[in-house]
């Protein structure tokens, strides 16, 4: 053995300096050098062979060490326990308290396998026993949470004890602890738990060392019956006695065998197969047999079996054909354990039709794709119905009822149900919710926990028919409804002179429309020129009166009959009605009555209100008039009771400009004399207003006119600006001029949020930020809360308010559509949630939720496999803020932050329609370039000019396709600023071996110019890289490296008149890999001197030296290669510099990281090698699938290093 440990350093050494070359194939020059790398050995040994390695050569220290510091893989598995939380990501145990769900602590529990499936229970309060596996691996695990468990902020020391990993002959699918053996039976304290595997075996697993003995814990594997011939891709089993266990398989061929395990004595024990049930039409991936349901009246005992499958349907079947016999023992009637063993789970009703039955209960259909996971729902006392919970591919949690039909049973006949899909929760992104588990935590609150790919952490309440907290409530009524509130308040109508107190109408009453005076309090409006005030009360005191605590009338008015509109502004307490003559009426609050404030001659179209933070009792109030090219400002001081106007400004409406009508309106204090009136238009238009003196009392006349100074066109493209917002900026010295800085943020039908920065003093308006929203387009307004941006409005049939700062939908109603008369009023007393008024079918229906409709536990990321990485640099005239993009299957570019040793992401960039292949950042980190499907390259400008606005993106600028049918991958490209402009040169390579070189200048009238471009074969190019202002490199599938030497005319300065791009011709092609390079990286030696490091699909990696001298570019020396340096292709790779010394990160798809050492000697003597690479250290990789990786920090003591691929990763590489 110590022979074998020493042979590799040893022979890495002489094989570094005799390599093996191979002849040129296809014509091509350059031959490689291959360096053989001996096969993987185990990780104990790196550390003798590497200090047998330093005594040969005393430049060479030990080995740096590699560690994780921070995992976000997909959410295997979760688990309740008590006073904790369980979760699994990779081979992680994230433990959570049970009633704040914070995070208390991270174990590992094997080495790189991943977490499948947990099981935990609770003793009384101060001790927890989970028992965990993961693919045939086991492990108990035994938590002491101290007598304060209720209240813990963290563990006591030492309170988290291991067992050995114990190892299953096959995969276990299911776990299940003997209910009966954590009862008190003297001094046997043994945890007994029951196993099914892969192909179908039960096995016996007992966990000594329990907390009553404080000894140490150990785990026991034995075979309670053997394998089947059976495939399984799902199973669960439940113990019915202390000496019967049931079993569910379900198999990969869409059949589902219910047997059981019996033990009549210490020596005889027995296995049937009882039922194979038929139906579904593809693999079955999940089972759950309930416990055995209470009998309804008039009803017996019954015990289920759900089934989710690849036919994306919910089926139930009947099990309750098992009964319990007289004498109290049970009888099985089934087939022998022989004919289980012999069961391959396909075709079975060609010899067993006694057994196989495709009856079932009741389906459900719902989800839009695989379904994972069913199990049941507890169900109370009260109800007769049956719920249950599924989880899917489409990152779904869905709700189903299962309730008899409503029809009369006939004697003989088998009673039909119904399996209704209640609702679903949408709270992951991407595909795949892979563990959900219902939490009940320690104050008596339930909750459904869910884990998805996307490597995120949800909670949200079970369901309405089990919500035993009422978050929410949505009640109904009717204008009658309405009119009888209000008369049990009020004994009659108040009706000011002058009004109707009855009036006949051939047309039946409805409501016109609402508006918020408060937080829960709201105006309502009819077409009988009625007016009421409602007031929404709490979630959980809605029995008699449901969400209206209270109506009273403010009376019926002859000019709001046949029409009328109302406006609020909600943090006054303030409400303006008016109607078709013109008349306007003001609500306070305080006042309980509907004061006529003035009259304008026209119909009134709409109102806008704001306030103005300088001034408390002022509200200013726009109104435009129909048939009118000029809309009226009005100052409303409420100060009293009886509201005052004490000035007014004309606003001229430029129809050619700006369009009539006005859909946003925003106020500006100024200075000098000068307030700044912003207006939105229907056609998207935005313009500005110099309003003269808008201070009340500064000037004797109380009236002026108001002029137009800038237009801003197309702001949310040709659709309406529906809302509109000044926040001043918080970065600028405070001063005479600081209130003229800030931003306009808007939102729109476009479905998109837009902000604009704005200097007044210079009259400066730039665009900032322009990103679509998750969900619309109809988004209808906004507000801010607690430093969070939250945009509402409608999408599909629903009405959704989103937190775009926590990237988070926080409500969601369904309320028929955006077409129909609402108000909503958020809460500002909790984040999340509000009151939403809505009139559906005539009727109004008033919804309340205290709070988000969900809770994140932990944020997740992508919900698709990450395939590109890039950090932006550390620039010393840059931002400060370093941010990590990432772009993956699922389209969107994500902008994390790393902080503290978590990332966060800060801002999502949706625009690509396929996915992304690569991400660059510029030197200044004030640019982001993406490529991805379809000929798409982005160029995104970002900004950090208000923290408290968030990063602003905008999507600067496009390249055109130039192809017929814009349907290649830009698969790599390489920029370069240039030296004497704002502009960059674009290399970008394509899937069909062209390669195109562009200018681009943000500045110019023509941003664009096609430089050169040039074919390489026809394998597809991977990889683009400068190597000197006028040399490229490029790799591709043919496992080949070539260079491309750039013309003087592609150097030329930018041009706005288009010259006809030059052809490029490649030379010196050099074979780095049997195939494609998958991964490359570079690092500049010196001036003149490049290295380069490819990663292959042939598993190996190769080292290139490339000298760049003047203006021609050669290879230094012949490739070196190290192959077998992964067991599988090379995915990624990244090159880390610590006190002058070269280390290279590689990794790929089986799972390892290595680090590489390579030693660059420019000045080498005759039959010296210039590259010398020895593997220094490695550890596993949590991701799957890795595509890329990027150099997070790279510091004296240690540098960390992010791997992407099916989530992320945070290696750290410690020098000492």
């Amino acid at each position: 053995m110590h022979q074998r440990e020493m042979r590799q350093p040893y022979a890495v050494k002489i094989l570094a300096t005799s390599r093996k070359l191979r002849a040129p194939s296809r014509g091509f020059a350059s031959p490689a050098r291959h360096l053989h790398q001996p096969p993987p050995r185990a990780d104990s040994t790196p550390k003798f062979c590497f200090q047998l390695l330093a005594a040969i050569d005393p430049s060479f220290s030990m080995s740096p060490a590699l560690h994780h510091d921070l995992t976000r893989v997909p959410v295997t598995a979760i688990a309740s326990c008590g006073p904790l939380l369980l979760a699994a990501e990779g081979p992680f145990l994230l433990v959570y308290h049970g009633q704040s769900l914070s995070f208390v602590l991270r174990q590992r529990i094997f080495q790189a396998q991943a977490i499948h499936g947990i099981v935990a229970q609770s003793k009384g309060i101060e001790h927890a026993e989970i028992v965990i596996w993961g693919g045939s691996f086991l492990r108990a695990l035994k938590i002491s949470l101290g007598p304060t468990s209720r209240g813990f902020d963290k563990l006591p020391e030492n309170a988290v004890q291991l067992s050995p990993t114990a190892k299953a002959s096959d995969w276990i699918l299911d776990l299940a602890s003997h209910p009966y053996s954590t009862e008190d039976d003297g001094e046997n304290n043994d945890i007994v738990c029951a196993a099914v595997t892969a192909h179908n075996a039960l096995l016996e697993v007992i966990i000594t060392g329990t907390p009553s003995t404080n000894g140490s814990l150990d785990v026991v594997i034995a075979e309670l019956t053997s394998s089947s011939k059976s495939i399984l891709y799902s199973a669960h089993l439940i113990w019915h006695g202390p000496d019967l266990i049931l079993i569910a398989a379900g198999t990969a061929f869409g059949e589902i065998i219910f047997w059981s395990w019996t033990r009549q004595s210490d020596a005889d024990t027995s296995s049937r197969v009882h039922r194979v049930f038929l139906g579904h039409e593809g693999s079955i991936f999940g089972v759950r047999i309930s416990p055995e349901l209470q009998p309804l009246p008039d009803q017996k005992s019954q015990r289920l079996l759900a089934s989710c499958s690849d036919d994306r349907t919910i089926r139930l079947w009947d099990l309750s054909s098992i009964s319990l016999q007289e004498d109290g023992n049970l009888r099985l009637e089934g087939t022998n354990d022989i004919e289980r063993t012999d069961h391959t789970g396909f075709s079975n009703a060609s010899y067993d039709q006694d057994l196989a039955s495709s009856a079932c209960l009741a389906i459900g259909w719902g989800h839009l794709s695989r379904v994972w996971q069913v199990y049941f729902l507890d169900r109370e006392s009260s109800s007769d119905t049956l719920c249950l919970r599924s989880t899917g591919e489409d990152a779904t949690s869905r709700l189903w009822s299962l309730s008899r039909k409503d029809q009369a049973l006939k004697e003989g006949v088998e009673p039909s149900f119904d399996l209704k899909l209640v609702e679903t929760a949408a709270l992951h992104i991407g595909k795949n919710i892979w563990s959900s588990d219902l939490h009940a935590s320690p104050s008596d609150s339930c909750a459904v926990i869910t884990g998805g790919a996307d490597s995120k952490i949800s909670s949200h309440p079970p369901g309405v028919i089990f919500g035993r907290r009422q978050a929410s409530a949505l009640s109904e009524y009717t204008v009658q409804n309405v009119f009888t509130m209000s008369e049990a308040s009020s004994s009659a109508l108040t009706t000011p002179s002058g009004s109707l107190q009855h009036k006949s109408s051939a047309k039946s009453e409805f409501i016109r429309s609402y508006a918020f005076i408060g937080s829960s309090s709201f105006l309502l409006t009819t077409n009988t020129g009625r007016v009421y005030i409602e007031s929404a009360g709490a979630t959980s005191n809605t029995a008699d009166t449901g969400v209206i605590s209270s109506s009273q009338a403010l009376g019926q008015f002859d000019d709001l009959y046949g029409y009328s509109i109302c406006a609020s502004e909600p943090s006054m307490r303030v409400g303006f009605v008016a109607g078709a003559r013109g008349t306007l009426y003001c609500h306070q609050s305080a006042d309980s009555t509907l004061r006529k404030l003035l009259t304008i001659e026209g119909k009134v179209g709409s109102m806008f209100t704001t306030k103005i933070p300088v001034e408390p009792s002022l509200v200013v109030l726009l109104v435009p008039i129909m048939g009118q090219k000029e809309a009226q400002l009005f100052y409303v001081d409420i100060a009293t009771a009886e509201a005052q106007v004490p000035r007014q400004v004309a606003v001229p409406i430029s129809t050619l400009l700006t369009g009539s009508s006005i859909t946003a309106m925003t106020y500006i204090r100024g200075i000098d004399g000068r307030d700044h009136l912003v207006i939105g238009f229907r056609r998207g238009t935005l313009a500005f207003y110099n309003v003269p003196c808008g201070r009340i009392g500064s000037r004797t006349d109380s009236s002026s006119l108001a002029t137009i100074y800038r237009i801003i066109e197309h702001v949310h493209g040709k659709e309406t600006i529906t809302a509109l917002s000044w926040v001043p900026s918080t970065n600028h010295d405070s001063g005479p001029f600081s209130a003229l800085h800030g931003h306009i943020v808007s939102v729109g039908r476009n479905g998109s949020l837009v902000m604009h920065h704005v200097d007044l003093f210079i009259n400066s308006v730039t665009l900032v930020h322009d990103l679509p929203l998750p969900f619309g387009p109809n988004i209808e307004g906004f507000h801010f809360h607690n430093d969070h941006l939250v945009v509402y409005g409608f999408s599909s049939t629903k009405f959704v308010a989103y937190d775009t700062t926590a990237e988070e939908e926080v409500m969601s109603v369904d309320t028929g559509g955006a077409h129909r008369s609402w108000a909503y009023q958020p809460n500002t007393a909790i984040e999340g949630g509000g009151t939403l008024v809505w009139t559906r079918a005539s009727n109004m229906r008033v919804f309340k939720q205290n709070g988000s409709n969900h809770n994140v536990i932990r944020p997740g990321g992508h919900g698709r496999e990450i395939k590109a990485v890039s950090i932006s640099p550390a620039s010393p005239n840059g931002p400060t803020r370093r941010l990590v993009a990432t772009g993956a299957e699922d389209t969107d570019v994500k902008l994390f932050e790393y902080v503290d040793g978590d990332v966060y992401c800060r801002q999502t960039l949706r625009k690509h329609t396929t996915g992304i292949q690569h991400l660059q950042w510029s030197q200044d980190s004030e640019y982001l370039f993406s490529s991805g499907g379809c000929e798409e390259f982005y160029i995104w400008r970002i900004r950090h000019s208000n923290p408290d606005l968030g990063i602003q993106v905008i999507c600067e600028s496009v390249c055109m396709p130039e192809s017929e049918h814009s349907d290649l991958r830009i698969m790599s490209f390489d920029i370069r600023k240039r030296d004497s402009s704002s502009g960059y040169i674009i290399a970008l390579v394509f899937s069909d071996s062209t390669i195109r070189v562009y200018s681009y200048d943000q500045m110019a009238a023509v941003k664009w110019n096609a430089l050169a471009t040039g074919v390489y074969f026809t394998s597809c190019l991977t990889q683009c890289v400068f190597l000197s202002p006028t040399t490229l490199l490029t790799a591709g599938t043919d496992g080949h490296a070539v260079l491309w030497p750039l013309h003087d005319t592609v150097l030329r300065p930018h041009q706005s008149d288009t010259l006809p791009p030059t052809t490029l011709k490649w030379e010196q092609p050099a074979r780095i890999h049997q195939s494609t390079s998958k991964t490359l990286d570079t690092y500049a030696i010196n001036e003149e001197t490049t290295l380069i490091i490819s990663g292959g699909d042939d598993s190996s990696i190769a080292f290139l030296l490339v000298s760049a001298a003047q203006k021609a570019a050669s290879y230094a020396y012949p490739p070196v290669i190290v192959v077998r340096a992964h067991a599988s292709a090379v995915t990624a790779c990244s090159i880390l510099n610590h006190d002058g010394r070269i280390f290279v990160l590689t990794s790929g798809n089986d799972q390892w990281v290595r680090l590489w050492e390579v030693i660059v000697r420019t000045a080498h003597g005759a039959g010296e090698d210039p590259l010398e690479i020895r593997r220094v250290g490695r550890t596993k990789t949590n991701v799957a699938d890795v595509s890329s990786m990027a150099v997070l920090e790279c510091g004296d003591g240690a540098a960390k290093v992010m791997i992407c691929g099916v989530g992320m990763e945070v290696v750290r590489v410690e020098w000492e």
